[in-house]
């Protein structure tokens, strides 16, 4: 398929992902400092995961350019980019402060059981299926930030929290550096496939590939899902 092609087709997955009964529930809880702690704590683990499921997409792949792409995506997520010159958990660790969250406190945070089912569900994908099945299943979750997709149905997750965190909470910008960075880092990682996906993906396998990226949206609705229930059921 060509570029706009999977554009359209990966976006209506992530679409499909807002429209749900779990990101509904998720958005409408009114945030306070103890539910913004469960997210963030949450996030954290989701971010360290991540940074384990790329290198087994990688390790999978025989295509030197596509292990270069990989790469250079985990050298701004771990390392350095134009947001943070400590990669990006540091952005979490620096918005957690502002809700009483230490450094350490992210890094022992306890999973949700849908948090360990989810983490444990991507890894098998990223290391079990067809090397271009996984990039579009971990490429999709970048996707989930980007306002030129989602702007029209309320936004992406970042922006979407954004609003939440300044409304209930009264934070700043420099309050919420991770909402700040992810709303533009994410479109341009949301970029960084496609084309990888038109060169690789052969004819007659597109919908294989479009399925495991469903999958990937559905364990979504499932991390999300369990936070929601977790952070309404707290003060």
């Amino acid at each position: 398929m060509k570029p706009q092609e999977w554009r359209q087709q990966l976006g209506e997955c992530v679409r499909d992902l807002f429209r749900s009964p779990e990101m509904e529930h998720f958005y409408s809880l009114k945030l306070t400092h103890k539910r913004a702690q469960i997210y963030l704590l949450q996030l954290g683990l989701y971010v360290r995961q991540r940074r384990n499921f790329w290198p087994q997409v990688a390790a999978n792949c025989p295509e030197f350019e596509v292990k270069q792409r990989i790469m250079s995506h985990e050298y701004e997520e771990l390392i350095e980019d134009e947001h943070s010159k400590h990669g990006h958990l540091d952005l979490i660790f620096r918005q957690g402060r502002e809700v009483g969250l230490s450094v350490d406190d992210v890094l022992n945070a306890l999973p949700l059981p849908t948090t360990t089912a989810a983490i444990y569900a991507w890894f098998w994908i990223a290391r079990n299926r067809p090397w271009q099945e996984a990039i579009a299943a971990s490429t999709i979750a970048e996707w989930t930030n980007d306002d030129r997709l989602l702007g029209d149905i309320g936004g992406g997750n970042c922006s979407r929290l954004y609003k939440i965190w300044k409304q209930d909470l009264n934070f700043n910008d420099a309050q919420m550096p991770n909402f700040t960075a992810h709303s533009k880092a994410d479109v341009k990682h949301s970029d960084m496939f496609i084309d990888v996906l038109e060169k690789y993906v052969a004819l007659g396998r597109e919908q294989d590939v479009l399925n495991t990226a469903k999958e990937s949206m559905e364990i979504h609705r499932a991390y999300f899902g369990g936070m929601a229930q977790a952070m309404s059921k707290a003060s």
